[in-house]
C-alpha cells in the first residue's frame, strides 16, 4: 500500500499547483516562509518540504539557497494550466498509465530523431544516476526517475508532450511508491531502462519506441493494471 505520508505530500503539491493556477502565487513570487506556509496548508513542515520538492521536479518552483522558494517565471510552464488541473482530479492508475502508453513510446521515437548530442548525454546521465538510486532505494529515486523520463520526452521537441509531463510524473510517482515494496519491479525497471538507453544511443527510433512501450506494459503488469 502507498505510504500515507507520500500520498499527503502529493495532495499538498497538487493543492499548491492549483493555487498557482488560480494566481494565488504569481510567477516570480516568493512563497511564504516554511512555518507560515505549513500553517496555512495545515500540514507538518516535513510534508511541506516533500510537496515543495515535488513542485521543484514539476518545474513550478525553484529554491534559491539562502533567499527562499520562488514560483518560476517560465512562460512556457505557466501558459496553460488546464492540463495541470488534471492533477486535482481523481484519476485512476489505469488512466494514468494508459496516458503514458499513448504518448511516451512515440516521444522516445522522436527523441531518437531530434535530440541533440547534449540532450542524449543528459538522458544517459539521468539514466545512470537513476540506476544508482534504484539499487540504493534512495529517496531521490522518485525525482531521478521523473527527470530520466522527462528528459526523453523533452528531447522529442513537441510542446504538447512537454505540457503532459506533470501527468506522466504523477504516474511515475505512484509507481515508485509501489516499486519500493517490490524488488522484482526494481530489477525489471533496470533492465528496461538499459534497453531503452541502448536504442537511444544507437539512434534507433523504432527500437526506442518499442523499448518504451514494453517498459510501460511491464510496469502495468507488475502493478496488476488491466491492459484491456
Amino acid at each position: 500500500m502507498p505510504h500515507a505520508g507520500n500520498a499527503l505530500s502529493v495532495r499538498i503539491a497538487d493543492q499548491m499547483t492549483d493555487l498557482i493556477a488560480r494566481k494565488r502565487f504569481l510567477p516570480g513570487d516568493k512563497l511564504p516562509n516554511e512555518p507560515a506556509l505549513a500553517e496555512e496548508l495545515q500540514v507538518s513542515r516535513t510534508t511541506l518540504r516533500e510537496a515543495l520538492r515535488i513542485l521543484t521536479t514539476r518545474g513550478l518552483v525553484e529554491v534559491r539557497r539562502g533567499v527562499g522558494t520562488f514560483v518560476t517565471e517560465s512562460k512556457s510552464i505557466h501558459a496553460d494550466y488546464d492540463v495541470l488541473k488534471i492533477q486535482n482530479t481523481n484519476v485512476s492508475s489505469k488512466d494514468l498509465y494508459e496516458m503514458r502508453l499513448m504518448f511516451e513510446p512515440q516521444a522516445a521515437y522522436y527523441a531518437c530523431l531530434r535530440a541533440s548530442d547534449e540532450e542524449l548525454e543528459t538522458i544517459f546521465r539521468y539514466g545512470e544516476l537513476d540506476e544508482q538510486m534504484i539499487r540504493r532505494r534512495d529517496p531521490l529515486w522518485d525525482e531521478c526517475e521523473q527527470k530520466f523520463h522527462n528528459s526523453i520526452a523533452s528531447a522529442a521537441h513537441n510542446q504538447f508532450i512537454t505540457a503532459l509531463l506533470p501527468i506522466f510524473n504523477r504516474a511515475i510517482h505512484q509507481g515508485i511508491i509501489l516499486a519500493n515494496e517490490s524488488p522484482e519491479v526494481s530489477e525489471m525497471t533496470l533492465h528496461d531502462h538499459r534497453l531503452l538507453m541502448e536504442y537511444l544511443r544507437e539512434r534507433n527510433p523504432e527500437g526506442a519506441k518499442t523499448a518504451m512501450y514494453l517498459h510501460i506494459i511491464n510496469t502495468m503488469r507488475a502493478f496488476h493494471i488491466p491492459l484491456d
